[in-house]
């Protein structure tokens, strides 16, 4: 096992040597979200395929009246997410349908305290079956519910940004993405992030970037990410996100991406969205204290 690690890991230094850091660092992550792919679709055991134009579905027989609404609802998302994130897969998307959620967790190693219905992880897609989060009377109730409420494009953008840019982005940018796509493909925003207040202290761009999977508040840290995506979509267009995306793709660390895309650090970026923000905060504040006051002159 020594010698194998020790191979691999001179094998690294001189890919990291003769192709240049960024190359190899991604040469390196395909390789890894490759094995990872090959190990999670070799791992069904007992599932079946159900093919589109442009995903490929497991399930396991007891699913197989929901795969043609699952690739239906896909291919319908396809177009809008391709467009916002500026790259098309190279290949057919693999989407995994779980039938519980002590299988979809056992299948990414989660603890009992996880509930998402989504998951991305290198190279494939995992979908919590709809009849388990989906209270529904008939099946064309659930299916109305999950064209409505399907995670399918916010996990197809993390998909395609990290199969394009080979992990070159922070979290907090993938996560703002997703949800940021998601919204304008479907409508949907995740009710919890949509209500956690705008109050001061926020997040600072430093916390989002290098702790945002251990910030003790998800909500706020979901939808700042949101929220700041949409800012930068809002002022630069689609045009400035796509290339700023591009500039990833070429391995290009963030920040220095965001000011050859954008024009603007991304320091000076989160200060204007961090104004905005915290003035709404307040006026939203200012709102709520006379609704009070008038409601105790009433009394």
């Amino acid at each position: 096992m020594w010698r194998l690690l020790s191979a691999v890991a001179a094998g690294a230094l001189l890919l990291c040597g003769l192709a240049g850091w960024p190359r190899a660092r991604a040469a390196v992550y395909r390789y890894y979200r490759h094995q990872g792919r090959v190990r999670t679709l070799g791992g069904l055991a007992g599932y079946r395929t159900a093919e589109s134009g442009r995903f490929v579905l497991y399930y396991l027989p007891e699913d197989g009246d929901l795969a043609a609404l699952i690739l239906e609802q896909a291919e319908a998302v396809y177009e809008r997410v391709v467009a916002e994130v500026g790259y098309p897969p190279a290949e057919r998307v693999p989407l995994i349908l779980y039938p519980d959620r002590t299988a979809l967790r056992a299948a990414y190693g989660w603890g009992s305290e996880q509930s998402a219905v989504g998951v991305y992880w290198r190279g494939t897609v995992g979908l919590l079956s709809p009849r388990v989060w989906i209270a529904a009377g008939d099946p064309a109730e659930l299916a109305s519910e999950f064209r409505r409420l399907s995670p399918v494009a916010h996990e197809l953008t993390h998909y395609l940004l990290d199969e394009l840019t080979e992990g070159n982005y922070p979290r907090w940018f993938t996560e703002g993405l997703a949800q940021y796509v998601e919204e304008l493909a479907t409508g949907y925003v995740w009710p919890e992030a949509a209500a956690a207040p705008l109050d001061p202290p926020l997040y600072t761009l430093s916390e989002l970037t290098r702790r945002f999977d251990d910030l003790p508040d998800r909500p706020l840290a979901y939808r700042q990410s949101h929220l700041l995506v949409a800012h930068i979509a809002e002022a630069h267009g689609r045009p400035g996100l796509t290339g700023l995306i591009a500039l990833l793709a070429e391995g290009v660390p963030f920040d220095r991406a965001v000011e050859t895309a954008l024009g603007r650090s991304m320091a000076s970026i989160y200060a204007d969205w961090l104004d905005q923000a915290e003035g709404r905060s307040a006026q939203g504040r200012n709102v709520r204290l006379s609704e009070r006051k008038g409601l105790l002159e009433e009394r």
